[in-house]
């Protein structure tokens, strides 16, 4: 009785080890199981997890999230910033005109004080004789191209969360199938260990033992439901879709393929990396706003014209005077110095941050594309059948105790050695997609399979 009795405990510990695991079903309960330990018919199907969602594939999700995704809706909005630039360029003249008029009484000087009326009118306005407006229109098109690269960095972000979240829920999914399994077993070993007790061939302790492993089983079940859930909610957080009905996963694993050479992945990055484009657009921005400052420290003239009403005191004749005028400043103390200052930094700290990037990429690369290559020989590793034999093995070994052909003691260490393989290989492929996708994120590009139906 006390090597049953231990062997039970190690099997409570056994299974213990498989907590964290998902488990998701749409009712409390799986079907046939209830709390007075009734298990369901052997090799009963298991039901199929579900939270009563929607379900997608990855191209649709991704579709929907390009129309819906909030993260994409304050990014499009951004690029409405560059409009500001180019109001500033519109304008034709860079002022308004000037308007200056003058009017008074022209007194002689000599005894009689005789007076007459003087008046002027003049007319100013500034020119640009630098190339400035133009040059105002290239920042303008500059600034939206980098508003446009911080767009394509948020498609591409949104892109990526939603390529590693629908992998991450499949995954749960794939794993929540584990944990009910354990679930209908655990019913099942109970069952066992109740005829057995009911038959004298097992002390009380074993029922209570395997009572106490179900109830942790189910418990497991609880938080494996909310680890499901937690992933499909990710998915409709980052997409924009109804939490009413959030999006489930469609599909499976997929079997993992070796990352691209450094050198490929190198020339995919230099050209597509979403942040080594914005940070080439910013530096483009950043040169053209500090060419305008040195042009904006050029003088810019103003013509005028003036009229001049000049009466004639004492009886004289009275003239009428028009001129033109020009007004031009010497560039000596004032000439922009704090605007080109300001741009010179900021280019500086644009080249800086686009350096930066291209200086660690190829690290980042050989790094990421080593982790895709070491997961996916971790997958392989297990082979195509570790997976799908779960079921098939749990069958064997409780049919086996069943009949006595092996002890509790021999059941416990079977299931850890099953248990251990199974989650080892879910793992496996969990590493995989997340370097797969921290891989993609560099390289600004897929390099991955189909996933889900969809690329």
């Amino acid at each position: 009785m006390r090597r049953m009795t231990s062997a039970m405990s190690a099997l409570w510990v056994v299974v213990s080890l498989t907590g964290g695991v998902g488990v998701a079903w749409a009712q409390e309960e799986a079907p046939g199981l209830n709390r007075g330990g009734l298990s369901p018919e052997l090799g009963a199907e298991v039901q199929e997890v579900t939270l009563g969602g929607t379900l997608v594939s990855l191209e649709e999700l991704l579709d929907h999230a390009e129309r819906s995704a909030p993260a994409l809706a304050v990014a499009q909005a951004e690029v409405g910033l560059a409009d500001a630039d180019f109001g500033a360029a519109a304008p034709w003249l860079p002022s308004n005109t000037r308007l200056n008029l003058g009017l008074g009484p022209r007194i002689a000087a000599n005894a009689g004080a005789a007076t007459d009326l003087n008046a002027q009118a003049q007319l100013w306005q500034q020119i640009e004789i630098a190339g400035q407006r133009p040059l105002r229109f290239d920042v303008a098109r500059a600034a939206r191209a980098t508003r446009e690269g911080s767009l394509a960095r948020a498609h591409w972000l949104v892109h990526q969360q939603i390529h590693a979240g629908y992998r991450a829920a499949l995954a749960a999914r794939r794993r929540t199938e584990l944990e009910r399994r354990l679930v209908t077993f655990s019913a099942q070993l109970l069952d066992i260990a109740q005829r057995r007790v009911r038959a004298g061939d097992a002390a009380a302790l074993i029922e209570r033992l395997a009572e106490a492993d179900l109830a942790q089983a189910r418990q497991r079940a609880v938080a494996a439901l909310q680890t499901y859930r937690d992933a499909c909610l990710f998915l409709a957080e980052i997409s924009g879709w109804p939490v009413a009905s959030p999006p489930e996963p469609v599909g499976a694993l997929t079997a993992p393929h070796r990352a691209p050479t450094l050198a490929q992945l190198t020339e995919l990055a230099l050209e597509h990396n979403p942040e080594l484009v914005l940070r080439r657009a910013a530096v483009r921005e950043a040169e053209l706003r500090e060419d305008l400052a040195s042009r904006e420290a050029f003088p810019s003239p103003h013509l005028g014209i003036q009229y001049g009403y000049e009466g004639a005191p004492g009886g004289g004749v009275a003239e009428h005077v028009v001129m033109g005028r020009l007004l031009f400043e010497i560039p000596a103390f004032a000439v922009n110095q704090a605007e080109r200052a300001r741009t010179s930094a900021a280019r500086d700290v644009a080249e800086a941050r686009k350096d930066a990037i291209g200086a660690v990429i190829e690290a980042r690369l050989e790094r990421l594309r080593s982790a895709v290559d070491a997961a996916a020989a971790r997958v392989e590793s297990y082979g195509s059948d570790i997976l799908p034999r779960f079921e098939e093995n749990l069958t064997m070994l409780r049919r086996s105790f069943e009949l006595g052909e092996i002890d509790l003691l021999r059941v416990s260490v079977a299931l850890q050695r099953f248990l251990s393989i199974q989650q080892q290989a879910l793992s496996a492929h969990v590493d995989y997609f997340s370097a797969v996708a921290a891989l993609e994120a560099q390289v600004g590009k897929e390099i991955s399979t189909h996933v889900g139906g969809a690329q």
